[in-house]
């Protein structure tokens, strides 16, 4: 995994693609991606308790349209038995997600930013304790899961869209 700053600038990808039952939609974001969870051994992370139902609230983003999925896997680095047998999982009504092969977004209280974060994201809450910026806590408790509903402020009208057929 790579590790990038909370709250630093997201630059792992140039372009967005967000995956739904019907295909793709694929664009260049016109909003700032802010990295929040990129976390990887040895860099220390802030620790501490997260507010009732936020990693629930998490979750239902992460069981949501799925950004930039990944053909493999990444594990975490903190936990002490990793192999690819033992990739992240999490229940949810919908049924077993898998992690570390995909990013979430997550919109801001601000119109021109969105939280960039790996799916890990609710293994290192749950498992490491990981307590994020408090921005993106409001934010994931605050989450309209329509903002990917065309029209969206958040989708430009160019984006591209690539059906399953």
């Amino acid at each position: 995994m790579a590790f990038f700053e909370d709250l630093s600038a997201h630059q792992y990808r140039d372009m967005d693609v967000i995956s739904f039952n019907w295909g793709w939609l694929s664009f260049r974001p016109r909003y700032d991606r802010i990295n929040v969870g990129w976390l990887d051994a040895p860099h220390p992370f802030e620790q501490g308790p997260i507010p009732d139902g936020f990693a629930a609230a998490l979750l239902d983003i992460i069981a949501g349209p799925r950004t930039n999925v990944m053909r493999g896997y990444h594990d975490c680095s903190f936990c002490p038995q990793r192999s690819m047998s033992s990739i992240p999982t999490a229940d949810h009504a919908t049924g077993t997600l898998v992690l570390g092969h995909s990013e979430i977004r997550v919109p801001s209280t601000r119109r021109d930013t969105m939280f960039a974060a790996p799916s890990l994201i609710v293994h290192y809450v749950t498992v490491h304790a990981y307590r994020p910026p408090s921005p993106f806590i409001a934010a994931v408790q605050q989450h309209d899961p329509n903002w990917t509903t065309e029209p969206s402020p958040w989708i430009p009208a160019d984006a591209q869209r690539i059906t399953l057929d």
